[in-house]
């Protein structure tokens, strides 16, 4: 049987759950509020010294036991539930008592950081709304009919990498000048090889290690204020559902690579190519060196949008309020809408060539 933490209401000794409007510990039941540091602290399991010894090099590894489905009995009403293997905090379906596996979290597995969840869940149906105000292409009666579904607040584990980009990029370029000559304007255009040397640091580049979130999803959340993230504390996971990593972090290095060399190019190309028309890419010897590792929870709010029989997911940076998702689109509603704006003629070519290419 799995190790399992509990925060209690030291009033009442009812769930204890963290507010993110007040960043405190709430109590539902008596309206009692404390401060995360003024609880008892009954934290996971001590590291060991192996773990320690380990963390500083980016090792973070799980035990190859906790691949198995995790058998736990709740301790307010007794049930016994199963986990599957990167449950590390959930809710009891059968009474709504906040639980934390301390197995999920400990040595190796603990994360080196949280950013605690600060939008209230309350405010959630007016950021959808504000969302999908605007769009023009959505189904008629959507505005009234859309309902959202279960919302889920989740602390999902990336990894945050600190790396360098350094090396050379090569463009080509070209110079025009123009002058009169008679009656004619002769303009003379000049080819020239442009290098650039490049070293650019970069810090908190952040890609999530759950299989089960969507990655673009996840990348399109983004950005987290790292500056906000606690040292990590089981408290702050009461009340959510809380995931380990199941995505190790070589798995996802190139994801987090290819956007700091894209980055990095971008920003060389529209910093150290001025003066130049028409500058192409043509040759590229970035390297990316890691010089650090972090293992952190995220705060993410997940639900699907139901409309017409179908579920559409979102998800909602649970720091910042950031919403992205899949909408639904109705032909009848763009045929109008591209014929309102774009005339009948137009209007009618456009839509057809947006069809073509669906």
């Amino acid at each position: 049987m799995e190790k399992v933490l509990e925060q209690k209401c030291p009033a009442c000794g009812a769930p204890l759950k963290f507010d993110p409007v007040s960043g405190k510990m709430a109590c539902e039941w008596c309206g009692s509020v404390y401060d995360i540091e003024e609880l008892p602290h009954e934290d996971s399991p001590a590291v060991s010294a192996a773990a320690v010894a380990a963390k500083p090099n980016g090792e973070y590894s799980a035990d190859p036991e906790l691949g198995r489905l995790s058998l736990y009995n709740c301790r307010s009403c007794g049930a016994e539930i199963v986990a599957d293997p990167e449950t590390a905090a959930l809710i009891c379906p059968y009474c709504g008592n906040n639980i934390v596996l301390a197995d999920k979290i400990s040595g190796t597995l603990r994360p080196d950081g949280v950013v605690p969840f600060r939008i209230d869940p309350k405010s959630l149906p007016a950021a959808v709304r504000k969302f999908y105000k605007g769009k023009h292409l959505l189904p008629r009666g959507f505005f009234s009919d859309a309902n959202i579904g279960t919302l889920q607040g989740v602390y999902v584990p990336f990894w945050i990498y600190d790396c360098s980009v350094s090396g050379e990029l090569s463009f080509s370029g070209e110079r025009a000048t123009s002058h009169r000559q008679g009656d004619y304007v002769v303009t003379e255009t000049s080819h020239y090889d442009l290098r650039r040397d490049v070293y650019m640091d970069f810090k908190g580049v952040s890609a999530d290690a759950s299989k089960k979130m969507d990655d673009a999803m996840m990348d399109s959340i983004e950005p987290f204020d790292l500056g906000e993230m606690k040292p990590f504390d089981i408290k702050y996971l009461s009340g959510y559902v809380a995931d380990r990593f199941d995505v190790e972090a070589e798995e996802v290095r190139n994801r987090a690579n290819l956007r700091m060399l894209n980055t990095a190019s971008n920003i060389v190309a529209s910093r150290s190519t001025g003066g130049y028309l028409a500058v192409t890419p043509t040759g590229n010897d970035l390297k990316v060196k890691r010089k650090g590792l972090k293992y952190v929870l995220l705060p993410v709010y997940v639900f699907d949008l139901e409309h017409a029989g179908k579920k559409y997911p979102f998800a909602v940076n649970g720091q910042t309020g950031k919403v992205v998702g899949d909408l639904p689109s109705s032909g009848a509603t763009a045929a109008l809408w591209f014929l309102k704006t774009f005339g009948i003629g137009l209007g009618a070519t456009l839509l057809a060539s947006l069809l073509t290419n669906l």
